[in-house]
């Protein structure tokens, strides 16, 4: 079960495993999209993110947690999804970040429009997502 809350009332729902969740929301028309999370060239996890609802879903590959997209977090929340989105992104308080922006042809701090441009690479590490969006 999963708890659903939709802004005026907390409901109980059945639990949907990654391909049941991408079926259900595929035929509800919901806006989906598909990303892959990388590390070098070994697909990490596969991030289900339904931006109708705001709900997602993960499935991650037999590698090591500290490489998956949400670590040994296998129900993330939206808002655990809206976290791991800012951190492949440039921090909102970096200076320059107007230029920065303008420069990748985004124009307002929007972590998916970023990320759907850069990719989602940092200098620190090898890591890097590809975004698709189903049809």
């Amino acid at each position: 079960m999963e708890i659903d809350f939709d802004g005026a009332q907390i409901c109980l729902v059945p639990y949907l495993d990654f391909d049941s969740f991408a079926e259900a929301k595929a035929e509800l028309g919901h806006q989906l999209y598909t990303l892959r999370f990388y590390d070098a060239e070994q697909l990490c996890s596969t991030i289900l993110a339904d931006f109708t609802e705001r709900t997602v879903r993960v499935c991650n590959e037999d590698v090591a947690l500290i490489k998956t997209a949400f670590g040994k977090n296998e129900m993330p929340s939206w808002a655990d999804f809206e976290r791991f989105l800012e951190e492949r992104c440039v921090p909102r308080s970096r200076a320059g970040l107007r230029e920065y922006l303008e420069a990748i042809g985004v124009s307002e701090y929007d972590p998916m429009a970023i990320i759907r441009k850069t990719k989602g690479r940092m200098a620190e590490d090898q890591q890097w997502l590809e975004v698709e969006a189903m049809p």
